[in-house]
């Protein structure tokens, strides 16, 4: 019985942990990553959310992803080098495959150089 109870509480645990890493995308960290201030991203984001995939409609994107999705340069250079991880897939695209939706070549090369996987 007591591993039933186990069991049944760690699948509970599992199921909120993957409910709670999907979180929205507010306004304000949108414009936060969008400002390309670091100062102004750091409010809205904490280091614990560096490689957390938020939802925008039906999409999901790290904060490095949606970064590189919008060409936010000195944001995506404050992350590297805090350790977010580089090919963090989400919505089954990485923030090289975002960066190259936009036609973001210089954002391409950046993430490259830094060390992404082109799949």
């Amino acid at each position: 019985m007591k591993k039933i109870i186990s069991i049944t509480f760690l699948f509970g645990m599992l199921l909120l942990t993957n409910m709670l890493s999907a979180q929205q995308l507010s306004q304000e960290k949108m414009k936060a990553i969008n400002s390309d201030d670091v100062s102004t991203f750091k409010k809205q984001f904490t280091p614990g959310d560096y490689n957390k995939c938020f939802t925008i409609g039906n999409e999901s994107y790290s904060p490095l992803g949606f970064s590189a999705l919008y060409g936010s340069h000195n944001i995506i250079k404050f992350l590297l080098d805090n350790k977010a991880d580089i090919n963090k897939k989400c919505s089954n695209k990485s923030p090289l495959q975002l960066s190259q939706l936009r036609k973001g070549d210089e954002t391409a090369q950046l993430l490259i150089q830094r060390g992404a996987v082109r799949n």
